[in-house]
């Protein structure tokens, strides 16, 4: 049997999974694959083709993401004048933990980490006048890679 032409730079396709349980992470199945924060549902080849990659491994950013990662997380991207979801004022995430599901606000903050904010609640009262949109963890990740790539120059 002739041996096939293969790409020669793919990456380790079991890099990230040891990553992740190297840093305690796990899993489960049942209706999605949950990676104990990151829901993935289930689907053929051709739906994972289409599936937007995760693309990074940076311990900094993989460290940010990870901190105080509690419950079910949803991140939003501050937009206004000049400042696009792609490339936003900042960004903020809320954490809701619990059966009681209590609510934690936090603004990824200069000092390179996950800092209380008010900063939705004052939106939802109308105090705000930077919007926000949401976004996923990948492009969350996307921004804390470039401000700790920015901010360690």
């Amino acid at each position: 049997m002739a041996k096939r032409d293969e790409p020669a730079d793919l990456p380790d396709p079991y890099e990230p999974l040891l990553l992740m349980y190297e840093r305690g992470g796990g899993y489960s199945i049942e209706e999605f694959i949950d990676l104990y924060g990151v829901m993935i549902p289930y689907g053929n080849f051709e739906s994972n083709l289409q599936a937007e990659p995760f693309l990074t491994l940076e311990p900094s950013t993989l460290d940010a993401l990870d901190q105080d990662a509690e419950g079910r997380i949803t991140y939003y991207a501050k937009v206004d004048d000049g400042y696009s979801r792609n490339s936003p004022l900042g960004i903020v995430r809320r954490r809701v933990v619990g059966r009681e599901g209590l609510e934690y606000d936090e603004a990824f903050t200069r000092n390179l980490r996950w800092e209380p904010t008010q900063y939705l609640r004052r939106y939802e009262l109308g105090e705000n006048e930077v919007d926000h949109v949401e976004i996923s963890e990948r492009e969350a990740a996307t921004f804390i890679e470039s401000v700790t790539t920015t901010r360690s120059v």
